[in-house]
């Protein structure tokens, strides 16, 4: 092979790789238009966003008779959310030293196991 079909080949494969750039580019922006908080919020609530409290609730109730696995599964998602998000506050709110004994005890089982295979 000469060194010009190398660059050949090279210049090639440069031209590949940015058209293959374009095309996720282009798709990458078709996922974030479609994944807008305003569109998701349109289809789930309907084609208008309602403006009162009351139309909130009237479209809610609409949508948890119409598709009330999809509301449950919503939920529960929401529900680990918020539940995993207090069990991490709560650990970063305990003393260094419930850290520090946790250690100590993975140290004497590591110990222990170690003593065991001895």
């Amino acid at each position: 092979m000469a060194i010009g079909d190398r660059m050949t080949t090279s210049a090639q494969l440069e031209r590949k790789a940015n058209r293959a750039r374009e095309r996720l580019a282009g798709r990458l922006q078709d996922l974030e238009y479609h994944t807008s908080p305003t569109l998701v919020a349109k289809d789930f609530l309907g084609a208008e966003v309602p403006r009162t409290a009351g139309d909130i609730a009237a479209v809610l109730s609409q949508q948890v008779r119409t598709n009330p696995l999809a509301c449950i599964l919503i939920a529960a998602g929401l529900g680990w959310l918020v539940y995993s998000d207090a069990q991490a506050r709560s650990r970063a709110r305990m003393p260094s030293s419930a850290g520090a004994g946790t250690r100590r005890r993975r140290k004497s089982s590591k110990t222990r196991s170690h003593a065991r295979a001895s």
